[in-house]
């Protein structure tokens, strides 16, 4: 009997135990979910806090020639123009400098390295992180020029009945010339490249002229051994009722279409194949990307919202669909994920789930605002002075 009875105590002892195991896992299984409650309504007023006032952090007095343009660069501001290139920060310090003689320059950005061309003419400057240009002289003018993360380079260039795609190494001395792409009239004539991040990729659109109609078409190259047996095309696309206005790599394994009526999204450039494709029959007014989403603007009959605005991510779900009625002259989305837009006189600041983080109208006239990098900090480039700047709740 001794036995039994301790063995009944036991189980009461278990019991007890089991009882307050229970009570403490449930208490604590409570406060986990109301403080990731909590944190979760914290993180999403923060995320969706709206703005419509900032404060000066920096300020550098500027002399702003007609032909000077400005450009986002890894949390800095590339300056240039026709006779020199120059990487700043908001203190209007130099991080380093070029210069040249051009009469047309086009830039282009990957990484830390900065291509500028001169469209018509024969050379072209590429720049690292340093400031270390290396030239290189063309046969023939350049039409577009776009390089990747390891300064490999791709240009456009217009011959006399045909033209040719050229990928230059500048820093390899014995082999900068790496792969020449010829074209010719049946093919179509090239309007614009892009090449990948790696410098391994490349697209271009070509427009051709078939029985009196304009037709586009996309071609898609490899320089590795993938495309070695196909002279480098790994794939391509007729487009009979578009006309392609656009190409880009959307980091290294999806390509933007862009069409006077669309675009599309395809990936693995080596064996490339279309994810989804979108058509419009309302006229498109711009369009914008990053690596992670595709937007497009459309102007609206809406009188109170004259414009509408959607967005995709790379599946193909539409992640916004909403108008709005800030008018600008340049629309932008960064890695950040925000699209900013600009007019001379105003800002405006959204996220991608439509929240408006920034509007504000600006003492003086606006060139471009840029983010740096920091949280809620851009750069806004006015005629007359750079300032860093960060957004803050208009006082009361």
């Amino acid at each position: 009997m001794n036995s039994f009875v301790g063995r009944s105590q036991d189980v009461v002892v278990i019991n007890g135990r089991r009882r307050k195991i229970i009570i403490v896992t449930i208490t604590c299984v409570a406060c986990i979910i109301v403080a990731a409650g909590i944190f979760m309504l914290l993180v999403n007023s923060f995320l969706n806090k709206q703005y419509k006032s900032y404060k000066v952090i920096e300020e550098t007095k500027i002399n702003i020639s007609t032909s000077d343009k400005y450009l986002s660069y890894n949390g800095k501001i590339i300056k240039y123009s026709r006779d020199g290139i120059s990487a700043v920060d908001a203190s209007g310090n130099i991080i380093w400098n070029g210069s040249y003689d051009m009469i047309s320059p086009a830039v282009d950005i990957c990484g830390k390295y900065v291509v500028v061309a001169d469209i018509g003419a024969k050379s072209f400057f590429v720049y690292n992180e340093e400031g270390q240009a290396k030239e290189i002289v063309t046969d023939y003018p350049i039409t577009q020029a776009c390089v990747s993360i390891h300064g490999i380079v791709a240009v456009l260039l217009e011959q006399a009945n045909s033209n040719v795609i050229n990928i230059y190494d500048p820093y390899n001395i014995s082999a900068r010339l790496l792969v020449e792409i010829p074209t010719n009239v049946d093919e179509g004539y090239p309007v614009c490249i892009d090449i990948s991040p790696e410098g391994t990729n490349l697209v271009a659109s070509y427009v051709c002229v078939t029985s009196g109609n304009v037709q586009s078409r996309v071609a898609f190259y490899d320089f590795t051994d993938v495309g070695k047996n196909t002279n480098c095309l790994v794939g391509a696309k007729n487009y009979d009722e578009s006309i392609i206005s656009d190409v880009r790599f959307l980091g290294s394994d999806k390509i933007c279409i862009f069409a006077d009526n669309g675009f599309s999204i395809w990936e693995n450039p080596r064996q490339p194949g279309e994810v989804y494709s979108k058509t419009y029959k309302t006229k498109i007014k711009s369009a914008f990307c990053n690596e992670k989403y595709v937007g497009m603007v459309f102007e609206n009959s809406n009188k109170g919202k004259p414009y509408q605005m959607k967005v995709y991510d790379m599946s193909g779900s539409k992640v916004l669909d909403m108008g709005f009625n800030n008018e600008y002259s340049t629309i932008r989305m960064y890695d950040n994920n925000e699209i900013i837009l600009n007019s001379t006189s105003e800002c405006t600041i959204f996220r991608v789930n439509g929240i408006k983080k920034f509007s504000c109208n600006i003492d003086g006239k606006v060139l471009y605002l840029f983010p740096d990098g920091g949280i809620n900090k851009y750069y806004l480039i006015m005629e007359s002075k750079i300032q860093k700047i960060k957004m803050e709740k208009q006082k009361s």
